[in-house]
């Protein structure tokens, strides 16, 4: 720096001033070359910008016009040990939402960025609807003619509501402001309920999609939407008008037809339109359709109700229009915004029912002159008060078209179309039964009646209409020998057994309130009609039908004759089977909605099918008969049903007796379920019984009090368990009289010691429990006097005072368990979800059916020798029982006390049997009853009421009841003192698994048990799922739980378990809860089903939810879960082995086998096909047997080949 100081200060002034100048160019020079090289890197920047959104810009060109680019690689579903959880039409592999709220964003703002790139571009309405449907396509949505309704074009506005593939609709809006350019804006509507109008519980809205819809905007520029829903969304009609208080804010519900009184119009029988009018916003509706009979409307108009009016019959039709209510309407201060609708105008239109309606009730007023207008003549007046018409009646009435066949009203047909014949009857009285002919006035519009007259029947075959309704004849039994039917499916043969001679076990064990789909192999003759019975021989091979002129076209058809095609009956009244086919054919039978039938002809024209129908109304089974066409819905086609001419002779060859070859060919489902029989097999008696038959100590029971002054003693009669309350129920007075009682609108209470209470209260109770033997305090009105001479009664109170006396145990034998596990044969023990009944599975592929209404069965306790249970599904009021059975085919059946349900059973090695009963009434009450084998008793061990499991879980404001779920003895062998494990739920909330407890029970010197122990509380409410499994030695709980933190495959509000735990109740480790397993991916959760093999391995199911059916479980894997030996460190490992199942298959259930080793597993093929298969644990399963569809449950596994 010196140097250069020296060196400048030797230059002349001229030499400095050339350096400065020459320096100033020389960084110019710089200067400018630096800024032309930002400047070129800008541009470059900006220049790829613009190419880039040209590119953008050119795809959504593409997009829209629906030209392909270059494929993005997309995860596509093949058939791999993983299963496949991407949907295979997305663009880029993504992971399935866990729930439809997922689902709806991420498919919502896919479609705003689509939609706006094209509203940037050249918009147009069909653009956009195509758009948002390639869309959902690629999302993996499903996308169907309700998902897409264009409101309005201009401006553009839509709703789309694509489905998730379980079927869960995702509504939303979009729209165009043209206030701000014409941008594309939306709104999610999936967890919108009831908007501003208080029904925020109610159902989500627009799930079913739209009907009509108009988009208005008034003076003040707010927007207003109206939308009438589909009619597949609700029974009653339903609109909404929506409110966009400024543009670019969310549409708000601010009316819904719900919150009118008036409104009350059938969504399927409904028709509805828009009326615009000039310089209004939005338009009038205008409903056209029937309405109930207490409507407002009808009463305001006037509208008589003399007629019965339900679909299918002919129904009256009002007209109504509703207009656009302005808030100045309301007050006078505000402004003129539209804030409801409101209804203007209401007419009843003119029909010929409205016309003869009219003149009905002038006739039984006795004001005729009135009625004069709507006849063609006054002399019809004369003649309908001649033929009684001034009688009131129940009548009921359908139109008849010019080929005499009635027609279906549903009140949607243009009432200028109807016919000009009505048919109506008195459901009260057949015999009055008549026909009306109109003609229309067409300057007034009116009906006008031409002719009036009496008609034998009131329907034919194109209408059912409904019966009087007939005594219950007591069904006789007769002793019928019959081999057991054996079916053979190839390697897997199915044993049906018949019913035996004499009394079953329990004649009132079958609930009568549900039915079940069987079928039973009786004589197909029909019992002659007599006015008068007399003694007959049993029926012949040939009905003898009442004489007639016409002989019945009825073919005999063998009992064991297999049908070509099987259905049921659709039925919205008693139908009628007939003699042949035609409506001038005798009846023969009345036929019940859901009977099941066998199609064994059709006639030619299609119109009446030949049917062997499983049960009549009399009570007879197996009877042959003509019906119409219409009125059955098959199970398939009738391409393979024999022809008939129409007089009912055959076209093709009858059925033959030898149902193996007409079998052939067909589904091993139709024939499984063909054959089963309808009564439960009746348990052989034992002749050297290896189990005495215990004695049963009966509780005490309280004071009953005394009668009322306005109450009779009655006994009820009949035999349904439980009773029909819907229908008139049998009785006998403190006299030993026959009485009918109606107990429909009666209040039906239980005196409470009945139950076992220690004080005595009434308590409300099911009309259900009115059992024939029980006696009840009656307050009641007569009502008449039945056909057969017995008073009828109608009911206003009905009061329980004591329960029919019947057996509490019976002794079992079953030889055909006895044999196959003596002899190694017997495999598992197989069901059906969808039908009742159990199967025992044996060796040779052949499966026989043991029981016909149980349902489920399980291991008894650790010891296979200490048998097993078998249940029956719970009906309310009914009869709860349970069957005990060891392998030697010896066993009992257990019956709870009247009026109670059992919740739980478990026992011991020892032969011990312990169970819950509560009432089926609203008391709080438990009882734990003991069997023990050594004494030959059942007695009441303990009785108690939910609080103390309340108390002992802090549990506030919940009553408890607790179910059974496994018994440990103290002492082995010593029943007098014993731990018990139960799981709660609280019935007031209806909430399962309110907390699982363990109580000590010790049995004093009378008998009676003496809690000494807790209850402690070993699982809180909220931290635990079924289903709750002890291991064999019960040193371990097995539970289920949820974890929020652990990202699992979850369904809206369903929440699956995504946790499996192991409680440690004894030893080492007593107290501590270990996690043995979680989910491996955020796809999927633990099926709702675990079997301990041994005490130290569990077997589990990963589960995702099935197509189409969001809750229901689809389990794809199997995981075994090893845990450390009882008494090991807790801090010892737990390893889990996984296998999932190839080529997309489904497990559907497993068991564990008796050696330890084994898993049986119930696999499902894609194409529905089923196969038993064994699993020990490794890379592998080994196919044993192809299983028949309908037996897609597994219980017990004796071995595993």
């Amino acid at each position: 720096m010196h140097r250069f100081d020296q060196l400048w200060r030797q230059l002349t002034p001229r030499q400095r001033r050339q350096m400065q100048l020459t320096g100033a160019v020389l960084v110019g020079f710089l200067l400018v070359a630096l800024i032309a090289g930002v400047a070129f890197q800008l541009g470059q920047s900006i220049g790829l910008a613009r190419a880039q959104e040209a590119a953008a810009t050119a795809e959504a060109i593409r997009s829209a016009l629906g030209l392909s680019l270059a494929p993005t690689p997309s995860a596509t579903a093949t058939e791999t040990l993983e299963p496949t959880f991407t949907p295979t039409r997305t663009p880029t592999p993504t992971a399935t939402p866990a729930g439809p709220t997922e689902w709806a964003e991420r498919y919502f703002n896919l479609a705003m960025q689509g939609l706006s790139t094209l509203a940037a571009l050249d918009f147009t309405p069909e653009r956009a609807g195509a758009l948002v449907e390639r869309l959902a396509h690629e999302q993996g949505l499903t996308f169907v003619p309700a998902s897409y309704y264009q409101i309005s074009a201009d401006p553009w506005m839509a709703f789309v509501s694509p489905r998730t593939p379980d079927g869960v609709p995702l509504p939303m809006f979009f729209w165009r402001n043209a206030e701000a350019g014409n941008v594309i804006e939306g709104q999610l509507l999936l967890n919108i309920a009831g908007g501003n109008t208080g029904h925020s519980a109610a159902a989500p809205l627009l799930q079913a999609g739209i009907g009509q819809a108009a988009l208005g905007v008034d003076a003040q520029g707010a927007r207003y939407l109206l939308i009438v829903e589909r009619p597949e969304a609700r029974p009653t009609l339903t609109a909404y008008l929506w409110r966009q208080p400024l543009p670019g804010a969310p549409f708000e519900v601010l009316w819904r037809s719900d919150d009118e009184p008036q409104w009350r119009f059938d969504a399927a029988n409904s028709e509805v339109r828009f009326e615009w009018n000039e310089d209004e916003p939005l338009p009038d509706i205008i409903i056209s359709g029937p309405l109930p009979a207490d409507s407002p409307i009808r009463t305001a108009e006037g509208a008589t109700g003399v007629f019965i009016e339900q679909p299918p019959f002919a129904q009256q039709r009002f007209q109504t229009r509703w207009r656009p209510l302005l808030a100045s309407e309301l007050d006078a201060n505000a402004l003129p915004r539209i804030v409801g609708y409101r209804l203007a105008q209401a007419e009843v239109e003119p029909t010929p029912l409205s016309t003869l309606a009219t003149i009905l009730v002038q006739l039984q007023s006795g004001q005729i002159s009135r009625a004069q207008s709507l006849v063609k003549r006054i002399d019809l007046l004369n003649e309908m008060f001649d033929l009684g018409l001034a009688a009131p009646g129940d009548w009921m009435a359908v139109y008849v078209n010019e080929i005499d066949r009635e027609i279906q009203d549903t009140g949607q047909s243009d009432a200028a179309l109807l016919p000009l014949r009505l048919r109506f009857f008195d459901n009260a009285d057949r015999n009055r039964s008549f026909e009306a002919t109109f003609e229309q006035d067409f300057a007034t519009g009116r009906y006008l009646l031409t002719s009036i007259g009496r008609v034998v029947l009131a329907s034919s075959a194109g209408l059912v209409t409904p019966a009087p309704p007939r005594p219950t004849p007591t069904p006789t039994e007769i002793a019928v020998a019959a081999a057991p039917a054996v079916i053979d499916l190839g390697e897997f043969t199915i044993t049906l057994p018949t019913e035996e001679e004499g009394a079953p076990l329990n004649p009132t064990l079958e609930p009568t309130s549900t039915p079940t789909l069987t079928f039973t192999p009786t004589p197909t003759d029909t019992p002659t009609p007599t006015d008068t019975p007399t003694a007959t021989p049993l029926p012949t091979d040939t009905p003898t039908p009442t004489p007639t002129e016409k002989p019945l076209p009825i073919p005999t058809i063998p009992a064991e004759a297999v049908p070509p095609l099987t259905g049921y009956m659709l039925l919205s009244e008693t139908g009628r089977l007939r003699g042949g086919p035609g409506t001038d054919y005798i009846v023969i039978a009345g036929l019940e909605n859901g009977t099941p039938v066998d199609i064994f002809g059709i006639t030619e024209a299609g119109d009446w099918l030949l049917i062997r129908a499983a049960a009549v109304n009399d009570g007879r089974t197996g009877v042959v008969g003509w019906v119409a066409t219409q009125l059955v819905i098959p199970y398939g086609d009738y391409e393979a049903v024999p022809r008939y001419r129409a007089d009912g002779t055959p076209v093709d060859a009858p059925p033959q007796g030898d149902s193996s070859e007409a079998g052939a060919g067909r589904g091993t489902e139709t024939s499984l379920l063909a054959a089963l029989p309808t009564a439960t097999p009746t348990p052989t008696p034992l002749v050297t019984p290896v189990i005495r038959l215990p004695s049963v100590a009966t509780p005490p029971t309280g004071n009953i009090p005394a009668p009322e002054v306005d109450e009779q003693v009655i006994t009820m009669a009949g035999s349904a368990i439980p009773a029909n309350p819907m229908l008139p129920l049998a009785a006998t007075n403190a006299e030993g009289a026959a009485i009918q009682v109606d107990v429909r609108e009666a209040v039906v209470e239980i005196w409470s010691t009945v139950l076992g209470a220690t004080e005595g209260r009434w308590t409300p109770a099911n009309a259900a429990l009115l059992w024939p033997g029980a006696v009840v305090y009656m307050k009641a009105e007569p009502a008449a006097v039945n056909s057969e001479g017995a008073a009828s009664w109608r009911a206003v109170r009905m009061r329980i005072v004591s329960a029919p006396s019947m057996e509490r145990v019976k002794e079992l034998s079953l030889p055909e368990i006895a044999e196959a596990t003596a002899s190694f044969r017997a495999i598992a023990l197989l069901g059906g979800s969808t039908m009742p009944g159990l199967f025992l599975l044996q060796q040779d592929g052949r499966a026989q059916q043991i029981w016909q209404y149980e349902t489920a069965a399980r291991w008894l306790a650790s010891d296979p020798n200490a048998g097993f249970i078998v249940t029956e599904p719970m009906f309310p009021g009914g009869l709860s029982t349970f069957s005990w059975v060891r392998n030697d085919g010896t066993g009992l059946q257990i019956l709870a006390q009247p009026f109670r349900s059992i919740r739980g059973v478990a026992g011991d090695a020892y032969g011990g049997l312990w169970w819950i009963e509560t009432p089926d009434a609203t008391l709080d009450l438990w009882q734990l009853w003991h069997y023990d084998p050594a004494t030959a008793q059942i007695s009441l061990r303990l009785q108690g009421n939910g609080e103390m499991f309340s108390q002992a879980s802090g549990q506030q404001n919940a009553r408890l009841r607790p179910t059974l779920v496994a018994v440990q003895l103290v002492t082995p062998g010593d029943p007098s003192d014993a731990y018990l494990f139960a799981d709660t739920d609280d019935a007031i909330s209806q909430q399962p698994f309110a907390g699982f407890f363990r109580l000590r029970l010790e049995t004093n010197a009378e008998g009676r048990g003496v809690v000494t122990e807790g209850p402690q509380q070993l699982l809180e409410k909220g931290a635990y799922r079924g289903p709750l499994v002890l291991s064999p030695d019960l040193s371990r709980l097995a539970f289920f739980a949820y974890d929020a933190d652990h990202p699992s495959l979850t369904s809206g509000a369903v929440r699956p378990p995504n946790t499996f735990n192991v409680l440690t109740l004894t030893g080492r480790g007593a107290s501590i809860i270990r996690t043995a397993y979680v989910t491996e991916t955020r796809f999927e959760f633990l099926g709702s089903a675990a079997t301990w093999q041994g005490a130290e391995r569990v077997i589990l199911a990963r589960s995702r939810f099935a197509p189409g059916a969001s809750e229901q479980e689809d389990w794809f894997g199997l995981v075994q879960v090893e845990l450390p030996p009882p008494g090991a460190s807790p801090a010892d490992p737990i390893t889990a082995q996984s296998y999932l199942l190839p080529r997309q298959q489904s497990a559907l259930a497993f068991a564990a086998c008796l050696d330890d080793a084994s898993i049986l597993v119930l696999t499902r093929e894609r194409n529905g096909s089923q196969q038993l298969v064994r699993w020990e644990g490794g890379n592998q399963v080994f196919p044993l047997f192809s299983i028949p569809t309908p037996l897609d449950r597994l219980f017990l596994c004796w071995q595993p080949s």
